[in-house]
């Protein structure tokens, strides 16, 4: 074999392997993306009044709650100074804009992270205080929403989701069209 036609191989090997490359993308542009569903489905029928589940979800937890009789008393009342009582500065989906903060008033979902520095809330379920930040004492209600004089600018963040059977809610990415 002469250095010409060796040349001209390796040349070619390159331009093919470079070639593949630069279609890769236009044929993957084509193909159906068989990317999994972000949505998980929760199950609250075991869950007894005053009970909350965490789940994982999308790298964060995510607090499941089947508020009380009291704490829904507790949130009828409203008798507890709050930073955004109205949550017009905290993040959560419209159905989420009532004094319940929820689809529905017996069950609650909110993230698990503080709004002040993201710290894991804990369950308290005493006195009004429903969730604590125990980093810098933030205080939440039942309902999420964040009481005056804590270091959390905001309420908990509420995500989207919806009930697919009485007793089974989905979280989504985002409402589905």
């Amino acid at each position: 074999m002469n250095r010409r036609l060796l040349l001209q191989r390796i040349v070619g090997g390159f331009a093919a392997v470079g070639g593949a490359f630069a279609i890769y993308p236009f044929i993957k542009a084509w193909l159906p993306d068989f990317a999994p569903d972000p949505g998980l489905d929760v199950s609250v029928a075991d869950l007894a009044p005053g009970e909350s589940r965490l789940v994982r979800w999308l790298g964060r937890k995510v607090i499941v709650q089947r508020r009380s009789t009291a704490m829904l008393q507790y949130l009828a009342e409203a008798n507890v100074d709050l930073k955004d009582p109205e949550s017009r500065s905290s993040s959560q989906p419209d159905f989420a804009c009532n004094a319940f903060r929820s689809r529905s008033p017996e069950v609650f979902v909110a993230f698990n992270n503080c709004t002040h520095l993201g710290c894991e809330v804990a369950v308290v379920n005493d006195r009004g205080i429903g969730f604590r930040c125990p980093c810098h004492n933030s205080s939440y209600d039942f309902a999420g929403r964040v009481l005056a004089g804590a270091a959390a600018p905001s309420n908990l963040e509420v995500p989207y989701y919806r009930f697919v059977s009485g007793n089974t809610l989905r979280l989504d990415v985002e409402e589905a069209s």
